[in-house]
C-alpha cells in the first residue's frame, strides 16, 4: 500500500467497505481477517460458555434442593410412620386392656404417663367408643374432651389405625399436658400444628377404646434439626449455615433450623405472597429463590396435608445462593482468561502464518516486476513443498520458458512469433473450453449413478409400525435380594402394573439368569453376601451391557451405592422404601431410555431430509395423476422462475408445458426433454417407488452444457479455419525467409508440420 495515499473514510454500505478495504495490502487484509475471526469466536465462545455454565449450575442447584426436599419429606413421613407404630404398640398393651375391662382409670393414667415419657410424646389419651376422653397422661380429670369429630379418631373407631398432620387449639393440648406452656412462655398461640395418630383397642373383635397421641410441631425443632443434619452435615459458608429446613403452619414458620441474630432457631417468619398462593393455596411444589434474614436462599417448598387431604402447612428446604454465585463468578473469570489467552495465541499464530505465507508471494511479486521490465534471469527460491512452494516452482519454470520462448521468437522473427503465439493462445482457449464441457458432462454421469442408487434404496422416512415404541409395562425385570418379603412385595407391585418379573435371592442365580434371558431392568440389593456392589455391576454389564441396573441400599451402604452409580448403575433407592418409589424409579428409567431412542430416530430423519433438500439434482414425487406431492429445493428452483412459487399439487404439464411421464417408460430409464415453459433443457430419470403408487422424477439441468457445447463447436470450427490460414501464411513467410537465407532449415519445417498436426488433432477430438 502506498503510504502517501489518503485513506478513505470508513464505509456507509458494502460497496464503500470493499472500496475502503482495497487500500490495504494483502498481508493487512489476511491478518485483520484472522484477528477479527479470532476476536469474534472468542467473544461468542465466552458468551455461550458463560450462559451455558450459569444455566447448568443453577439447574443442578435446583435439582439438589428438590432432592433435599424429597429427603426432608421422606424423613417427616418416617416420623409419621414411627408415631403410628408407637401408638399401635401402646394400644396393643394387655395391661391397658385389662385396666379398661376393670374400669381402673388411675392405672390407665399411670401407664399413659410412663408411655408418654418413653416415646417423647407431647400428648397421650384414651377415648371411649364415642370419642370422649376417659384418661389423660398428666391430668386426673378428663372432662370436656370430645374428639368424636376428629378424622383420625373416626377411622380408629371403625377399627383402622391412622396418622397425619392437623391444626388444633393449643389450649386443648395444654389441658392434656400443662408442661407445653413452658415451650411458648408468655406467647402462647391459639392454634398449633400437630402430628397425631390414633389406634383402636380391640377386645373380641370389638372396639372398646381408642389410644390417641401425638407431637406438637410448634417450637419443636428436633425434626428440622435432624433433617438439616442429614442434608447439610453442619456445613457452613462464611460463618453461616449452608442451608435450613422450616415447617410452616399455614404460611407461618413454627419450626426452623434457621438461626436468627441471637443464634436461636428462628420462628414466626412468613412465606411471601406468591409462594403462599402456589404452595398453601394451590398445593404445588415450588422451587424458587427467597430472602430470609438478609440472606438469599434457593428454596424448595412442598405442602403438608392432613388426613383428609387438606393443605394445613408446608415444609421448606433452602440453600445459600452465595456459594452457587461464587462458583459462577469463578467460572466466568476462568472463561475470560481462557478467551483472552485464545485471542492472544490466535493473534500470534496468525501473524506468524501471514508472514510465512506472504514472504514468498512478495518475492514472486518482485520477480514478476523484474520480468515485466525485461529481466528474465531472476528466480524465486523454493523453500517448501506446499502449494506456495509449487506456485514458486511453477513461476520459475514459467520464467525459464519465457526466456527460452523469447530466444526462439527472436530467431523466428517478430512477425511469425507474434502470430504463432496468438493462434497458440486461441488453441489453448479452445482446449480449456473442451475440458470444461467434459467436466459438465461428468455431472450427467453422476446423475445416472444417483438415479440407479435411488431406484434401489428404501425410503428412509418409513413410519414405525403402530406400537413399535413399545409399552413400558411389557418390560422384563429381575429382582435380587436376600429378603424374601422384599422380593414378594416388589414382585406384586410391578406385576400389577404389567411388568414381567423374575426374583432370586442369590447373585449366582441372577448372573445365570442373565446368561439365559434378556432383561430390561435389574433391581438388586448392593449388600449381597456373594460380592460387593461394584463387582456385581461389572459382572452384570459383562453379560448384558444395555440393562438398566438399579440398586437398593441401607443407610450405611449409601456411599458405596453412590460410587456404583458413578461407575454405570442407573440410580439407587435407600432402604426402607415405599411401593411407589420402586415403581416410579422403574418407570423413570424405562421412559428415559425410550425417549433417547426416539430422539436418535428423529435426528436421523432430520439428517435424511437435509441431505435430500441439498441435492443439486431436481427431484420430485408424482402421484397417478402426474401431480407433484413432494419435491426438493433444486426442483423448486427449476420449476419456479421466482423460486418461491408453490409447486405442490400442480401437474408437470402446468409447470413445464409438457408432461415427462407421458413418454417415460414404466420401467424407468432416461431421456432428454426441452422444458419450453421455463426455457430449460433437462435430462429425465424416472422410476417407481417400491410398494407405493408413486414415481420419482430426477431432472438434471443441462441447459448450460448444451449451450456451451454449441458454442464450442462454432469456436472450434472458426479456430481450425483461422489456424490453417495462419499456418499456410506462415509457411509462405518462412519459405520467403528461407529463400533469402539460401535454405529452409529442418527445424523450421518440423515446427510448421507440428502446428499442422496439432490443428488436425484438435479437430479430430471434436
Amino acid at each position: 500500500m502506498d503510504p502517501k495515499k489518503t485513506i478513505r473514510v470508513p464505509w456507509k454500505n458494502w460497496d464503500h467497505f470493499t472500496s475502503w478495504a482495497q487500500d490495504f495490502s494483502l498481508k493487512q487484509k489476511v491478518l485483520g481477517g484472522f484477528l477479527g475471526v479470532a476476536v469474534f469466536v472468542g467473544l461468542l465462545t465466552l458468551i455461550l460458555g458463560m450462559r451455558l455454565a450459569r444455566h447448568t449450575i443453577i439447574e443442578e442447584a435446583q435439582k439438589k434442593v428438590s432432592s433435599d426436599l424429597a429427603t426432608a419429606a421422606f424423613i417427616v413421613k418416617s416420623y409419621q410412620e414411627n408415631l403410628e407404630l408407637k401408638i399401635r404398640m401402646i394400644g396393643g398393651s394387655d395391661r391397658i386392656k385389662e385396666s379398661l375391662t376393670r374400669g381402673d382409670f388411675p392405672s390407665i393414667r399411670n401407664r399413659l404417663a410412663m408411655m408418654h415419657l418413653e416415646n417423647d410424646l407431647d400428648f397421650l389419651s384414651v377415648l371411649d367408643p364415642e370419642g370422649k376422653l376417659v384418661a389423660r397422661a398428666f391430668q386426673l380429670e378428663s372432662k370436656g374432651g370430645d374428639l368424636g369429630q376428629n378424622s383420625l379418631v373416626k377411622a380408629a373407631l371403625l377399627g383402622k389405625g391412622a396418622s397425619g398432620f392437623t391444626i388444633t387449639r393449643v389450649d386443648r393440648l395444654v389441658d392434656d399436658n400443662p408442661t407445653l406452656v413452658q415451650r411458648f412462655g408468655s406467647s402462647l398461640p391459639k392454634e398449633g400444628l400437630i402430628l397425631e395418630a390414633a389406634y383402636p383397642i380391640m377386645l373380641d373383635s370389638k372396639v372398646i377404646a381408642v389410644i390417641y397421641g401425638g407431637i406438637l410441631i410448634n417450637n419443636n425443632h428436633l425434626i428440622v434439626e435432624r433433617i438439616s443434619q442429614r442434608l447439610f452435615k453442619d456445613q457452613a459458608y462464611e460463618g453461616k449455615e449452608l442451608g435450613f429446613v422450616a415447617i410452616f403452619q399455614g404460611d407461618l414458620a413454627v419450626s426452623s433450623s434457621l438461626r436468627g441474630r441471637d443464634k436461636l432457631p428462628a420462628v414466626g417468619f412468613r412465606i411471601n405472597q406468591s409462594l403462599r398462593d402456589q404452595v398453601t393455596t394451590a398445593g404445588e411444589i415450588v422451587v424458587r429463590p427467597v430472602r430470609e434474614f438478609e440472606d438469599d436462599y434457593l428454596t424448595a417448598t412442598e405442602p403438608i396435608r392432613d388426613y383428609d387431604g387438606k393443605v394445613v402447612g408446608a415444609i421448606q428446604v433452602g440453600i445459600l445462593e452465595k456459594p452457587i454465585l461464587s462458583v459462577i463468578d469463578r467460572l466466568v473469570g476462568a472463561f475470560l482468561i481462557i478467551a483472552l489467552c485464545g485471542v492472544i495465541l490466535m493473534g500470534g499464530i496468525s501473524y506468524f502464518l501471514v508472514n510465512w505465507i506472504n514472504r514468498p508471494l512478495e518475492q514472486m511479486l518482485n520477480a514478476a516486476k523484474r520480468a515485466a521490465e525485461g529481466d528474465l534471469t531472476l528466480e524465486v527460491p523454493v523453500v517448501s513443498r506446499d502449494e506456495v512452494g509449487e506456485l514458486a516452482a511453477t513461476f520459475n519454470l514459467m520464467i525459464r520458458n519465457l526466456a527460452e520462448s523469447r530466444k526462439k521468437l527472436e530467431e523466428w522473427g517478430t512477425q511469425l512469433a507474434s502470430k504463432v503465439a496468438e493462434q497458440t493462445g486461441q488453441l489453448d482457449q479452445a482446449r480449456e473450453q473442451v475440458e470444461r464441457v467434459k467436466k459438465l458432462a461428468s455431472l450427467e454421469k453422476m446423475a445416472d449413478g444417483m438415479a440407479h442408487i435411488m431406484a434401489h434404496i428404501s425410503d428412509p422416512l418409513i413410519e414405525l409400525p403402530a406400537g413399535e415404541e413399545g409399552s413400558l409395562a411389557n418390560s422384563r425385570i429381575l429382582l435380587v435380594d436376600t429378603d424374601d418379603k422384599v422380593l414378594e412385595i416388589c414382585q406384586r407391585i410391578l406385576e400389577n402394573d404389567g411388568f414381567e418379573v423374575k426374583t432370586t435371592q442369590s447373585v449366582t442365580e441372577a448372573l445365570s439368569e442373565l446368561e439365559k434371558e434378556i432383561y430390561d431392568v435389574i433391581v438388586t440389593d448392593i449388600e449381597m453376601p456373594e460380592m460387593g456392589g461394584k463387582e456385581l455391576l461389572k459382572e452384570i454389564k459383562i453379560r448384558q451391557p444395555e440393562i438398566l441396573v438399579m440398586l437398593t441400599a441401607s443407610f450405611k451402604a449409601t456411599e458405596e451405592a453412590v460410587e456404583t452409580v458413578k461407575l454405570g448403575a442407573y440410580d439407587y433407592i435407600p432402604k426402607p422404601f415405599g411401593p411407589h418409589q420402586i415403581l416410579l424409579m422403574v418407570y423413570t428409567a424405562l421412559q428415559a431410555r425410550l425417549m433417547l431412542a426416539k430422539t436418535r430416530r428423529e435426528h436421523a430423519d432430520q439428517r435424511a431430509e437435509t441431505i435430500f433438500q441439498q441435492l443439486p439434482v431436481a427431484i420430485a414425487l408424482a402421484d397417478d395423476a402426474h401431480r407433484v406431492v413432494y419435491n426438493n429445493r433444486a426442483f423448486l428452483e427449476l420449476a419456479s422462475k421466482e423460486s418461491q412459487e408453490e409447486v405442490h399439487g400442480k401437474s408437470f404439464k402446468d409447470l413445464f408445458g409438457i408432461d415427462p411421464l407421458d413418454k417415460a417408460e414404466e420401467s424407468g430409464g432416461s431421456q432428454w426433454l426441452k422444458l419450453e415453459k421455463v426455457g430449460r433443457t433437462a435430462k429425465l430419470y424416472n422410476f417407481s417407488l417400491p410398494e407405493e403408487d408413486l414415481r420419482v422424477l430426477m431432472l438434471l439441468d443441462i441447459t448450460e452444457t448444451v449451450i456451451k457445447d454449441q458454442q464450442a463447436d462454432v469456436f472450434r470450427t472458426e479456430t481450425i479455419n483461422k489456424a490453417q490460414q495462419v499456418i499456410h501464411e506462415q509457411m509462405r513467410v518462412a519459405q520467403e525467409i528461407a529463400g533469402l537465407l539460401g535454405e529452409t532449415t529442418a527445424e523450421t519445417k518440423a515446427a510448421l508440420f507440428e502446428l499442422i498436426k496439432l490443428a488436425g488433432e484438435r479437430g479430430a477430438t471434436r
